[in-house]
């Protein structure tokens, strides 16, 4: 089985203990305003948190001759070679155009997908069998319920390629992080960067909750100002 680049255990760790919300905005002050993928939502919020790296597949709008090769063998299927390189803790970024219409995945490909132990399924499109797919346990977002195959429109042509995922650029080997709010893209040479940061405005947004909940006026506390700011790398102990 293929081996995915690998994340420091100490930092996915890190990163799994940290909000969505939390992690874009720390990319936004970082420079990366587009991290978020916007109008995916996990299909059980319950089970939406992983932290992996992508594997991207890319799909075109089907054209005939193009689909006939496939069928024939006279070409790669590259959506089955996908099921098959796509390694443990990997997970499958997709871009299908944005096509909610259709899916490349159902019930028995994720079934078989857990198997292999990949992290998660991120589809710009949506997902056939929602709730038999749900009981797999897989955390998986998408653009909700589409029982129609994807070569019914598109076809895999690319793969382990930049993608373009709901107007955000995912390059092979990007880190993303899900949670109930949806999912972000950390480039992969920020990851540590990205990480430490956000887990520090982590820590003062607690620290500042704490506050406005003890009954601190807005103006100061959020965002802090200097004597707030005192008041917590005090409390935190320098």
């Amino acid at each position: 089985m293929p081996q995915a680049i690998q994340i420091d255990p100490a930092l996915k760790n890190k990163l799994m203990g940290l909000p969505v919300p939390t992690i874009t905005a720390t990319l936004a002050a970082k420079g990366i305003a587009n991290g978020f993928l916007a109008g995916l939502t996990p299909l059980d919020p319950g089970n939406a948190r992983f932290v992996a790296t992508a594997y991207t597949m890319r799909a075109l709008p089907v054209r005939e001759d193009m689909l006939r090769a496939v069928s024939d063998g006279s070409a790669p299927n590259l959506h089955r070679q996908a099921m098959r390189d796509v390694a443990e803790g990997q997970v499958i970024v997709t871009d299908c155009g944005g096509d909610r219409g259709i899916s490349f995945f159902g019930e028995l490909i994720l079934t078989f997908l857990v198997g292999k132990g990949v992290a998660a399924i991120v589809t710009d499109a949506g997902i056939a069998d929602v709730t038999d797919v749900a009981a797999t346990g897989l955390p998986v977002f998408c653009q909700g319920s589409a029982p129609i195959p994807g070569p019914a429109r598109w076809l895999v042509g690319d793969l382990e390629r930049p993608v373009d995922c709901m107007g955000v650029t995912v390059c092979p080997g990007d880190v993303l992080v899900g949670d109930e709010n949806g999912a972000a893209v950390i480039p992969w040479a920020m990851v540590a960067e990205i990480a430490e940061a956000a887990e520090e405005k982590e820590r003062m947004e607690r620290f500042l909750l704490e506050r406005l909940k003890q009954g601190a006026p807005l103006d100061g506390t959020y965002p802090p100002n200097a004597e707030m700011l005192a008041a917590y790398y005090a409390a935190r102990g320098g």
